[in-house]
Parts: C-alpha cells; structure tokens; sequence
C-alpha cells in the first residue's frame, strides 16, 4: 500500500506517505495559498525522492477550504486518484453525541478516530497547534465534544499586538513558573497557563460524563506541552496522519 495523507491546518501543511508500514512526513507552510502548479511541483519532487510510483490512495482533513480544493486538484491530476476528503459522514468507526457534527474540524475527527482505535477506551486527544483543541471520545466509541483555546504562538502574537511593551518571545518551555524577567513571565504564562487550562478543562468534562479518560496528545507543541501536563499522557506526534490513514482504510471501498 502507498498512501497519501494530507492534513491543511491554518499555519502547516502535514504530508504523510505510508508505504506499506513505514510513515515518511514532510511539512509544507501554509500561507500564502499557492496554485495548483506549484504544489504539483512540491508533491512531485516527494515523490521522486520516495521513488514510489503505484499510488494506492490519497486522503485529505483540511481546516482551510480554500486550500482543500487547490490540494485535491493537484494530487487528482498527478496521481490519478480521486482524493477522500474526511467528513463525519464517512466510516469514522464513532458516533457523535454532538447537535452539528457537520461543524466538526475534519482533523479532530482524524484525532479522535485515531485515538479511540489505538487504546479502546474513552479519551481526550489534545492538538496542540495554531488553537489548542480538546476532542472527547467516551464509552462506546461516542464523540461527545471537547474544548477550543488559543494556541501557543497565538497567544505569543496577541500579547506583542495588543500591548505597548511586551514582545514575541522564542516558543521554547521556560526555566521556572516564576519569570525573573519579562520574557521568562511570558513563557511561563504560555507554558504552565496553556497546561494548567487543558487540565482543568478535563477535570470538569471528566465530572460532567462521570468517568476519566486517557489523555494523547500531538500536534506542533505536543512535544513541549505534554511534559507541563500533570496528568499522564503519551505524545503521538503524527496522530491525525495515522488517523486518517485509518479513515482511508475504513472508507477505500467506499
């Protein structure tokens, strides 16, 4: 099998290639938006340097429709496949307890899918990137919602933005809780405040559904937020590629 994975976020674009059991990951920025061409271009050189040709499938999560429909064009014109995009419509493997499911971001829908099919039992899977997103599965493969906040870098700009003295500071974990100058108080905000919030959210979803749930966590600051996490938790970097392979291998036939 030689699949293509594509997951659009608002600031990277991550490109899996599953041939057979090995993942080979590459990222590509997301803005500016580029044409068909050029991406074609970017997917091509990948390839040749994979030297793999039989293309088995393509899928893509996108949270930026704009990008999808130039992508999917891409890949369609140089693989001849017809790219799968996610959708809670299709085979997840999960229910959704959730009034607009349609509404749900396509790469939460490839974390939770993932999430529940590696430990079987009900779990939060935290995305640490652009936003900071929180995704339930309970008991019986249920999605029953999660939480959105404000990703690391996010709130790195908005600081420097919206205040007259304070700059962007380096994204890299602080010394201490407690900053001994302005850049430290910074990190330590982001850091243990960005933790510190995802805790206390599950604490409180954990008291409204009445039961705890395992904790993954991925996404570009998976690395760094996991190790300011309390609670146990165990880092999956490619979380939403290895999701959406298993959404493509539920729906391939379909």
């Amino acid at each position: 099998m030689f699949l293509i994975a594509v997951d659009i976020g608002n600031s990277l674009i991550n490109i899996g290639f599953f041939v057979e059991q090995h993942l080979s990951v590459h990222k590509i920025e997301a803005s500016p938006l580029k044409i068909r061409e050029e991406y074609e271009t970017i997917l091509k050189k990948l390839l040749e340097n994979l030297g793999e040709k039989n293309i088995t499938g393509v899928i893509i999560s996108s949270v930026a429709p704009g990008h999808t429909i130039v992508l999917k064009e891409a890949l369609k014109s140089m693989t001849s496949v017809d790219p799968l995009i996610v959708s809670w419509r299709m085979k997840t493997g999960l229910s959704f307890a959730i009034p607009h499911p349609e509404k749900l971001g396509s790469d939460r829908i490839a974390n939770a899918a993932a999430a529940y099919e590696l430990f079987r039992r009900p779990v939060a899977a935290i995305d640490t990137g652009t936003a900071s997103t929180i995704s339930i599965v309970g008991e019986k493969a249920t999605f029953v919602g999660g939480a959105i906040l404000p990703g690391l870098r996010l709130m790195n700009e908005s600081l420097a933005r919206g205040t007259a003295q304070l700059s962007e500071v380096p994204l890299s974990p602080p010394v201490s809780a407690l900053g001994t100058d302005t850049a430290g108080c910074i990190k330590a905000g982001l850091f243990y405040g960005t933790a510190g919030a995802i805790e206390r959210i599950l604490d409180e979803i954990e008291k409204k559904i009445g039961y705890r749930v395992k904790v993954v966590v991925t996404g570009g600051y998976g690395g760094m937020i996991s190790k300011f996490l309390k609670r146990q938790n165990k880092i999956m970097p490619h979380l939403t590629l290895e999701g959406l392979k298993i959404l493509y291998m539920r729906n391939r036939d379909a």
